[in-house]
């Protein structure tokens, strides 16, 4: 897990040339984001002369004659990062509706809709929207890809790899548009923030999140997660394991670790701003009020739309402000 990272941001050269030329590299360590290299800031933003080329989140190569500038998000984050982009052309999942208000406020208006689900969208309406890229999560849109050949190019989000797959992603997105010194400006300005935070935190306290939308069926996200790879940045994360999803885990092994600090993120509510908070279905298990942090009233909701389903630099920026006065208070008391 990610005790304690060094040298996170410096300047994104290297990643840069590995997503244009083959893709994200393997074997790299779980302590750096390996973002050292030549500067550069003297490159343009667009290259219309040839090929467009990166890999995705899945090892697929995605190739474009020219910058895209019309999109389908699959995926709620790359709607946020086109945006960071510059991008508005956007045609999103319906189901998406709060986290499209949370980013776009009054102009989310102005953002069309596709039917069917996050599960199973609707291709028709993917294909009558003529985009030029479709962006999607590489679980469970990789089975649209066969149906979408030769409609638009399709790029994968990869959940596994944490906020440096997302920041990886990020890039990709810029050269994809042809706005790659903006990415980059964006993910130098995440990791200096990420930087910041991981100066100021002593590393004492043990943190824990949970999802989920009822107390029969919740379940606690790896150090592969972004969000939760962000906490084990700042934290003790213990958490450990592989993959886009969280593990299934019971309120007995959580409190064999007693973590100090929980997050909640009841994302019943990203339906249903209506629905029952997590926490407050847990409050009469016997289990959950044994542990430290429920009884040192240290569990938090947090804003799923921000902690699930954002996985760009502004999203995972704002997880370190939630976080950070909450795991260390004492760092953010006026004196």
């Amino acid at each position: 897990m990610f005790r304690r990272i060094a040298g996170v941001g410096t300047v994104i050269a290297s990643l840069t040339f590995a997503l244009v030329g083959c893709g994200a590299q393997g074997g790299q360590s779980n302590n750096s984001m390996n973002m050292t290299g030549t500067n550069m800031s003297g490159m343009s933003d667009t290259s219309t002369d040839q090929k467009i080329t990166v890999t995705d989140g899945t090892g697929a190569k995605v190739v474009l004659s020219n910058p895209a500038t019309s999109f389908v998000c699959l995926d709620p984050s790359s709607i946020e990062m086109l945006k960071d982009l510059g991008e508005t052309n956007i045609a999103y999942d319906h189901g998406d509706q709060s986290f499209v208000k949370m980013v776009f406020g009054a102009d989310a208006k102005k953002l069309k809709m596709i039917g069917g689900s996050w599960m199973q969208p609707n291709v028709e309406d993917i294909v009558a929207d003529h985009p030029d890229l479709v962006i999607g999560d590489a679980y469970p849109h990789a089975q649209l890809k066969a149906a979408l050949k030769g409609v638009a190019p399709m790029y994968l989000i990869s959940r596994s790899g944490g906020y440096k797959q997302s920041m990886k992603d990020l890039i990709n997105l810029g050269i994809l548009t042809g706005h790659q010194a903006t990415a980059e400006r964006e993910v130098n300005e995440f990791t200096a923030h990420l930087n910041s935070a991981m100066t100021k935190s002593p590393q004492n306290q043990t943190s824990l999140i949970i999802w989920g939308s009822s107390p029969t069926d919740f379940q606690v996200p790896t150090v592969d997660d972004p969000s939760a790879s962000v906490l084990a940045a700042i934290s003790k994360y213990p958490w450990g394991g592989h993959g886009a999803h969280g593990m299934s885990i019971s309120l007995d092994q959580i409190l064999k670790v007693n973590p100090d600090v929980i997050f909640v993120e009841s994302i019943g509510r990203l339906d249903n701003s209506n629905a029952p908070t997590l926490t407050s279905q847990l409050a009469s298990n016997p289990i959950w009020n044994q542990l430290k942090a429920v009884k040192d009233h240290r569990v938090y909701e947090v804003n799923p739309d921000v902690w699930h389903s954002d996985r760009g630099g502004l999203g995972l920026e704002k997880i370190l402000d939630d976080a950070m006065p909450k795991l260390y208070p004492n760092l953010f008391t006026k004196q």
